[in-house]
């Protein structure tokens, strides 16, 4: 596996990469508070509440998940996260990325998805799926260019804040097949 902390390459900067640990509750706490009540609503955890922080490093802890952080110096610039499927599923992961909204179009979503697989693939999974609201357009676009393709629409799969309901669009990707177009991809 690879050795982190490590630099990744952005359009223009660098993001120090990291796996979360306990010892970064209080920075994910700090990045969620900037984010968008749009961007908070998909999320499978509310990550306002300390409590739902500290059970997701419980999650990784338990070896059920895998978090790569993206910083700039001590700021979250965004998240990776790879919950690993159990028993009939265990050959499944889903993956979920989130940027912070000043950090958008510098590439460091690519780059956590990009690190992301690299650390499925030595986990032996073998599909990764993503979901994602429709109005999404810059998280779809990614992931399709990526590979991903659409497998279900999910309707009124979310309520937000406001109890409006939004659908969910779900993508999945072979990582065999993914990993025969890798270099397209930057993976080599």
């Amino acid at each position: 596996m690879d050795t982190f902390p490590k630099q990744a390459k952005l359009k223009s900067s660098t993001a120090t990469l990291s796996l979360m640990t306990a010892e970064d509750i209080a920075d994910i706490l700090e990045f969620a508070k900037n984010l968008p009540a749009h961007d908070l609503m998909f999320l499978r955890r509310d990550i306002l509440q300390p409590e739902v922080v500290e059970a997701w490093v419980e999650n990784i802890e338990a070896d059920n998940a895998i978090s790569v952080l993206a910083r700039n110096g001590d700021q979250i610039m965004g998240y990776g996260t790879l919950s690993l499927g159990v028993d009939w599923s265990s050959h499944v992961a889903e993956l979920r990325v989130m940027v912070g909204e000043e950090h958008r179009k510098t590439g460091v979503g690519r780059t956590l998805v990009r690190e992301l697989f690299r650390l499925a693939v030595n986990s032996d999974i073998e599909k990764i799926f993503a979901r994602m609201t429709i109005d999404q357009n810059g998280a779809r676009k990614l992931f399709q260019e990526l590979g991903f393709r659409p497998e279900a629409l999910l309707e009124n799969e979310v309520r937000d804040r406001d109890g409006k309901l939004h659908d969910v669009l779900s993508l999945a990707v072979n990582v065999d097949a993914f990993l025969e177009r890798r270099d397209r991809y930057g993976l080599a």
